[in-house]
């Protein structure tokens, strides 16, 4: 996200928090940790590629191998933010 992207949400949480509280609560409460998305992304390619493979469609392994590798490589780039923010 750009410095551009963040400010500009900046401010339209903050004017959300102002306006409306409850809104804003309710808001914060269903954010999922940032652990949770690659990990759900990775199960679902682990069960594509299971799907796969009993079915024996290389097409569906492939894309199973490929959602696996994306949450993966998500979960890498969230770590080195997380280790570089701190």
């Amino acid at each position: 996200m750009s410095e551009r992207e963040r400010h500009t949400l900046a401010h339209i949480e903050r004017h959300i928090a102002e306006t409306d509280p409850r809104l804003a609560r309710m808001l914060i409460s269903h954010r999922l940790p940032s652990h949770v998305a690659p990990v759900l992304l990775l199960a679902i390619g682990l069960a594509v590629i299971l799907v796969g493979g009993v079915t024996a469609s290389v097409p569906v392994v492939l894309s199973g191998a490929a959602t696996a590798l994306a949450a993966l490589v998500l979960a890498a780039f969230r770590s080195v933010r997380i280790v570089s923010i701190t």
